[in-house]
This record gives C-alpha cells, sequence and structure tokens, in this order.
C-alpha cells in the first residue's frame, strides 16, 4: 500500500472526506519527523517505538521497533 492508497482507507474507516484525510495523515508524519529530528523516541502505544540511531560514522538512522500485537 502506497501512500496515497493509505490516505484513501484512512478515509474510509473514519468516513471522512480524502482531504481531511490527507491533512491529517499528513500532520502525523510531519509530527514524528519532527520529534526524530530532535532525537527524542516517540512510542505509541499498541503500535511502536520510532528512534534514531546513530553509527560510529555519526550517521543518522531511523528505527521503528514493533508493539506487541505485531
Amino acid at each position: 500500500m502506497n501512500r496515497a492508497e493509505f490516505i484513501d482507507e484512512v478515509a474510509k474507516c473514519k468516513g471522512i472526506s480524502r482531504e481531511k484525510a490527507y491533512r491529517s495523515v499528513n500532520a502525523v508524519m510531519d509530527t514524528v519527523r519532527l520529534v526524530l529530528l530532535q532525537g527524542e523516541e516517540l512510542e505509541i502505544g499498541g503500535f511502536g517505538t520510532f528512534g534514531v540511531v546513530t553509527d560510529l560514522k555519526g550517521e543518522r538512522t531511523p528505527v521503528f521497533e514493533a508493539g506487541q500485537p505485531f
């Protein structure tokens, strides 16, 4: 599933317009990016944890650890 299909699925599941789903999905994705850029970890209960690891060269890589349901 790509981003556009995901937005359509959110709209369908929540009974909202595609535009509202688009804005909502983008807001969540932007917030996740911002949190990770600040070097923080983001835990979404029942889903998983987003974080950033830094290798020995100082390069930062985003990581995701799935929660228990997965």
